[in-house]
């Protein structure tokens, strides 16, 4: 299986679906990590990102969009078209489109645009901090458990220091707070949840 996915800024993907990922490496499926854009201190940003992906075992893909430039367009549905032509994903994951963060909103709508063939299932995972609170809830449709893969996505966001640096130690707590959470809820030690934008069964 050859799951493809988006995150606007480095560190984006390994908070919200980082355990995910380790799990579909795990069980034998190609990953390729898209960022975006790097907003600032790229000489430090983008090494962090490639040290992340390769935690998770993952190919990773920078895409480098200037940061004011990063808005939902046609120009940003081709260079989305020209990835899914080359990738050709079964899975895809992106932001929640509900998400507070103009840049995410962006990346997700792209994304949407760019899955309207329906030839692959698409699924948005939950905002968490750092991140503005949104009016419109998130919906856990779906969830994943990492129980197993915890640890390697703990250990890629903290391959990103520069935040680490910035947000403090109770950053990670969070996150993983938010794991617990939703393990739960399912009756497991860990998990991660998203949204189902679209579910194409493989049978």
């Amino acid at each position: 299986m050859k799951i493809l996915a988006f995150g606007a800024h480095p560190d984006d993907l390994e908070i919200g679906m980082g355990g995910t990922i380790a799990r579909h490496i795990s069980r034998g499926h190609e990953v390729l990590m898209v960022v975006a854009t790097v907003p600032n201190r790229k000489e430090i940003r983008i090494p962090e990102a490639e040290q992340a992906a390769a935690i998770l075992g993952a190919e990773l893909i920078v895409m480098d969009v200037l940061p004011d430039e990063l808005v939902f367009s046609r120009e940003m549905v081709r260079q989305f078209d020209q990835i899914f032509k080359e990738y050709r994903p079964d899975t895809v994951y992106t932001h929640s489109n509900n998400d507070s963060h103009q840049d995410h909103n962006a990346v997700t709508n792209a994304v949407i645009a760019t899955t309207r063939k329906n030839d692959c299932s698409l699924y948005m995972y939950e905002q968490t901090i750092p991140g503005g609170i949104a009016p419109l809830p998130f919906r856990s449709q779906y969830f994943i458990d990492i129980s197993e893969t915890i640890d390697q996505k703990l250990e890629s966001i903290m391959a990103h220091k520069s935040q680490l640096d910035t947000y403090g130690p109770w950053w990670l707590e969070g996150i993983k707070g938010r794991a617990s959470y939703h393990g739960f809820q399912v009756n497991t030690k860990y998990a991660e949840v998203f949204e189902v934008v679209k579910h194409l069964a493989d049978w």
